[in-house]
């Protein structure tokens, strides 16, 4: 199950809850796995992370939170 989407949309990267909508638009895909990575956090578990590139095609891919030092 995904509860996170990185949407490629009108030059940007939009990170999506699924529950939650919305969560930010960034200038790279880069940017915006780095805070799916960043939203595991809050629970500390992994993210299953559905990716839709600007020509409509699909992957997908898994977060982790960042370690805490």
């Amino acid at each position: 199950m995904f509860d996170l989407s990185v949407v490629a949309f009108d030059g940007l990267w939009l990170l999506v809850d699924e529950a939650g909508g919305e969560l930010g638009a960034f200038a790279s895909k880069a940017e915006a796995l780095k805070a799916a990575s960043d939203f595991a956090v809050l629970d500390q578990e992994r993210r299953h992370v559905l990716i839709q590139d600007d020509i409509g095609e699909w992957d997908e891919t898994v977060v982790d939170p960042p370690g805490v030092h």
